[in-house]
């Protein structure tokens, strides 16, 4: 594969733009292609074991304490539990999840049911498990596995105990020491388990401990343990420092599967009486033993000590997180990194009540963290620790499912087409009397949303009965196939005409484009070609550069040979002009305003980047619109009042006057080719 087998589908500009790229491009010729993965032989037989009353869905309990469903300062333990519960019940997940990942490994054999029945819809573990035993459906890849039920932990322990070689106790005085004993477990076969917990006993009586962090790392140290090397003079980051010396640096973790996860903090919580804010991560190490990944939990400011660890010297948190990724990197060998978890914002690092930082919102934090990973090739598919209360389950036996087959673009709308419309005149001019809405459907480009909520859960987007009767563009990253096949599998499936799959955030991952190297920008184009070239995706949704700002003029020009069709930026990252023709591929702009709330409230956001784009500043009319995790019956009303108040002449400029913006809700092929004629 190389960028000369893009489809090309604009002028000739392109190909001059290419001959800049050229050195670059034939370096890719074997460096970025995806090798093909085998199917997995389907399991004859599938365990199964309910967690769920172990599982805190803090969404809910947000919801049931205060009435708001944001990440909340909880007093007391739901009920029915005390604190000391929900340390047995945290304990018992981690234990379980990275038992999973270790039978896991090579075959999907244990899965763990997390989220429970809620009146005729299946918790999102069930639900998934029901779509792959459909007989005759391109997922349905255990319709012919025979689900066994186990009833209690002594049940899993009995079914599986020969298939570990024993268990690491995690340090519950040095929280991050969960963190390491995650990457150990997967390099040397064991399960976790914290020291002290109530399920000690039960579980080193039929499994051995084999390692012990209790106690290694300790304040005034001189040094590493059973290294030369210098303490950091703090316990937590002497913790990764050596993981990393033992782990990292010696290529026994794999260098190209980072975990961004919160340590033991939800211990520490419990310890003191206290309730965790969201998500603990503990359910998503599964991915990370399986695959035998590094797993840490840090602090990318380099300019205040963080909320965890207050007394450790300013900075060191941001010098040890750069020292794993630099380590990762060069352990990789040029190959690009994958990050699964994502920064632990909703506890630390952050602005929020009781996070530590007094000037870092979490936002910051995710372009922070997301700008030093890109700078060394890492990029972000897996997600937070907390999406609506679920946590990202069952990863090590998603990632067996079937791939999809390979899909082509949808065809371009023709002149005629669009003339039937009325979206061009007789004369093949675009219609001077409409103002073309798009709304994008994000944020799909990490697996968390797209297990959890896609198809499930809150809204239940992709099981709304008024998906199909309004244009979608879908942001949902194609590289996902490497994580969850079987779910994109359905989602591809039960497309209906109205919905378009178009790319997300940056490409086949998250990453910001302009941190990387010349090299790595070449390896991620190749990498994302490849997946956009199979799965037939030729529009960029969403190219987010974070703390790159509005990109480079040449890798702007890179993206338009993966998405000839369009490019949509957020327009606080977007140089001017715009909307324009970028080497002949339209390029505009997400509007600031976002759609959430009622309808009511979101079309008043319509009217608002109305007046502001195309009356203020004299831009075409052609509106794109972000909606985050929102369901279709919510933009179809969005769509219903605009075009009321539109017939009802309710929608008013600055100074009063009646506007008739004629709001037309597109697809995204539609939009694109209309700006273009536009635009020449």
């Amino acid at each position: 594969m190389t960028l000369v087998t893009l489809p090309f589908r604009r002028g000739i500009g392109k190909i001059v733009a290419l001959s800049m790229l050229l050195p670059l491009v034939f370096f890719c010729l074997n460096a970025c292609t995806i090798s093909p993965t085998p199917a997995a032989p389907t399991p004859d037989r599938l365990y199964l074991f309910d967690v769920s009353r172990l599982h805190l869905n803090h969404y809910e309990a947000c919801i049931a304490s205060t009435g708001e469903p944001s990440p909340c300062e909880l007093d007391t333990p739901p009920p029915g539990k005390s604190y000391p519960d929900l340390l047995r019940d945290y304990d018992t997940l981690i234990f379980l999840a990275t038992l999973q990942g270790l039978v896991n490994r090579d075959r999907p054999q244990l899965y763990l049911e997390h989220d429970y029945q809620r009146l005729e819809t299946p918790g999102v573990d069930t639900f998934w498990l029901e779509k792959y035993q459909e007989a005759g459906q391109p997922y349905g890849w255990l319709a012919q596995t025979k689900i066994v039920k186990l009833n209690s932990l002594a049940e899993v322990l009995a079914t599986f105990d020969d298939h570990v070689e024993g268990v690491v106790l995690w340090d519950p005085a040095v929280p991050a020491t969960l963190n390491v004993a995650t990457t150990i477990a997967g390099v040397e076969n064991l399960a976790v388990l914290r020291a002290g917990s109530e399920i000690e006993a039960e579980i080193t009586a039929r499994l051995p401990v084999r390692q012990s962090l209790v106690g290694l790392f300790k304040p005034g140290a001189a040094t590493l343990p059973h290294s030369a090397t210098p303490s950091s003079s703090s316990p937590k980051t002497d913790a990764y420092l050596w993981a990393k010396e033992k782990y990292l640096d010696t290529g026994r973790a794999n260098p190209l599967f980072l975990a961004y996860f919160e340590d033991g903090w939800p211990a520490t919580r419990y310890a003191q009486n206290k309730m965790t804010r969201g998500g603990a991560y503990a359910l998503e190490r599964d991915y990370v033993v399986q695959q035998r990944g590094f797993a840490f939990d840090l602090s990318p400011w380099a300019d205040e000590a963080p909320n965890d660890d207050p007394a450790q010297p300013v900075g060191t948190d941001a010098a040890t997180l750069k020292a794993i990724v630099e380590a990762a990197e060069a352990q990789a060998g040029g190959q690009l990194i994958k990050v699964w978890g994502f920064i632990p914002w909703y506890e630390k690092y952050a602005t929020e009540p009781g996070m530590g930082s007094t000037q870092h919102t979490p936002i910051k934090g995710e372009w922070e963290s997301t700008w030093l990973f890109s700078q060394h090739g890492v990029y972000l598919q897996g997600g937070g620790g907390d999406v609506f209360g679920l946590a990202m389950a069952n990863v090590s036996v998603h990632r067996f499912g079937p791939r999809p087959t390979l899909r082509t673009p949808p065809p371009l709308p023709t002149p005629a087409d669009l003339v039937k419309k009325g979206y061009l005149t007789s004369a093949g001019r675009v219609s001077p009397d409409r103002t073309f809405v798009l709304f994008y459907m994000g944020d799909y480009d990490l697996a968390h949303p797209v297990q959890i909520l896609l198809a499930n859960y809150a809204t239940s987007p992709w099981l709304d009965a008024r998906r199909g009767q309004i244009p979608l563009a879908w942001g949902l990253n194609p590289a996902l196939v490497e994580d969850i096949p079987g779910i994109i599998s359905y989602l591809y499936a039960s497309q209906s005409g109205q919905d378009y799959f178009v790319a997300a955030n940056s490409g086949a991952g998250y990453l910001n484009p302009d941190a990387l190297s010349e090299v790595g920008l070449l390896r991620w184009l190749g990498r994302s070609h490849d997946f956009y070239r199979k799965y037939g995706y030729d529009t960029q949704g969403f190219l987010l550069n974070g703390n790159g700002a509005a990109m480079s003029q040449l890798r702007l020009d890179a993206f338009t040979f993966l998405a000839p069709a369009g490019i949509l930026t957020p327009d606080y990252e977007i140089d001017e002009p715009w909307p324009r023709l970028q080497l002949g591929t339209p390029l505009s702009a997400v509007a600031t305003e976002t759609l959430a709330g009622t309808p009511d409230v979101a079309a008043e956001a319509v009217h608002q980047a109305y007046r502001r784009v195309v009356l203020e500043q004299g831009r075409p009319p052609f509106l794109a619109f972000r909606s985050s995790f929102q369901s279709a019956t919510f933009l179809w009303g969005v769509r219903d009042r605009l075009q009321a108040q539109d017939s009802a002449g309710q929608i008013l400029g600055e100074n009063g006057e009646v506007l008739h913006p004629n709001y037309t809700v597109v697809d995204p092929y539609t939009f694109f080719a209309l700006l273009e004629r536009w635009l020449k």
